[in-house]
C-alpha cells in the first residue's frame, strides 16, 4: 500500500471515530430524566458528573445514579467502538499503531467538541477515554482508574485533612470537584501504564493531552488562585 492510500484509510478512521465520539449521551439522558438542557445548566459540561448533579437536584439521587451509570457505560462504549473499528479495518493494511493513536484522539475529540453542538459544548472525555483503555488492553483500565482515584483522594485529604465518604453522593462530589487531584492523576497514570505496556503510551498520551486541553480554563483559575494567596 502506498502512502496516499494509507493516509486515506487513516483519514477514514479519524472521521468514523469522531462521529462515534460526537453522540452527546449526557445531553439526551439529562433531557429525558430532568427536562433540562445540560449545555446551559450547572457547570455546562456535557458529561456524566454535571448530568448527575442536575438530575439529582431536579428528581432524586437514585434516578441521578441511574443516569450517571447509563452515561458512563454509553460513553465508554464510544471509546470501545472506536478502537474496535480500527481493529476491524486493519485488513486494509494501514499503520496499525498510527490508527490506534488517531482513533483514540478523534473519538475523544468528537466527545469534547461534537459537530451537533457546533463544535463547542461537549464533555471532558474521561468516560470515553476509559472505553479506549478497556479496548486497547483491558487490565489498563483498573490501573488507570486506581491511579486516578488514589491521586484524587490523596489531594482531597491534603486539602481538607479528612475524607467525607459517608454516601455515594459525597464520593461522587469529591471525584467531580477535586480538580488538582484529577490533573495530577492524569500525569501520574502515564507511568504505570507505560510500564504495564509501552505500546499504550502514545494512544494514551494523545487522549490525555485532549483532556488536559479541555481543562485549560480550570487550570488558569487554579494558577490565579495560587498567585492570589
Amino acid at each position: 500500500m502506498n502512502s496516499i492510500e494509507s493516509n486515506a484509510w487513516l483519514a477514514l478512521i479519524a472521521a468514523i471515530a469522531y462521529i462515534v465520539g460526537s453522540f452527546p449521551t449526557a445531553y439526551f439522558v439529562t433531557k429525558g430524566m430532568s427536562k433540562k438542557d445540560i449545555r446551559f445548566e450547572g457547570s455546562r459540561n456535557v458529561g456524566a458528573m454535571n448530568a448527575y448533579s442536575l438530575i439529582k437536584s431536579n428528581r432524586s439521587e437514585k434516578l441521578a445514579a441511574t443516569g450517571l451509570v447509563t452515561i458512563l457505560f454509553t460513553d465508554m462504549g464510544k471509546g470501545v467502538l472506536a478502537i474496535y473499528v480500527v481493529r476491524w479495518l486493519a485488513l486494509l493494511g494501514y499503520n496499525h499503531q498510527a490508527a490506534l493513536i488517531i482513533g483514540s484522539l478523534f473519538v475523544i475529540l468528537g466527545h469534547n467538541y461534537p459537530f451537533c453542538f457546533k463544535f463547542r459544548e461537549g464533555g471532558i472525555g474521561f468516560a470515553t477515554f476509559m472505553g479506549v483503555l478497556l479496548a486497547l488492553k483491558a487490565p489498563a483500565l483498573p490501573i488507570w482508574v486506581g491511579t486516578m482515584l488514589l491521586a484524587i483522594f490523596v489531594a482531597e485529604y491534603r486539602q481538607v485533612r479528612k475524607w467525607n465518604l459517608t454516601s455515594l453522593s459525597k464520593i461522587i462530589s469529591i471525584i467531580g470537584t477535586q480538580l488538582p487531584g484529577r490533573l495530577a492523576g492524569l500525569g501520574i497514570a502515564l507511568v504505570p501504564l507505560y510500564f504495564f505496556n509501552p505500546r499504550l503510551l502514545f494512544p494514551v498520551l494523545a487522549a490525555t493531552v485532549l483532556i488536559l486541553i479541555k481543562h485549560t480554563d480550570s487550570i488558569k483559575a487554579l494558577v490565579r488562585a495560587s498567585k492570589s494567596r
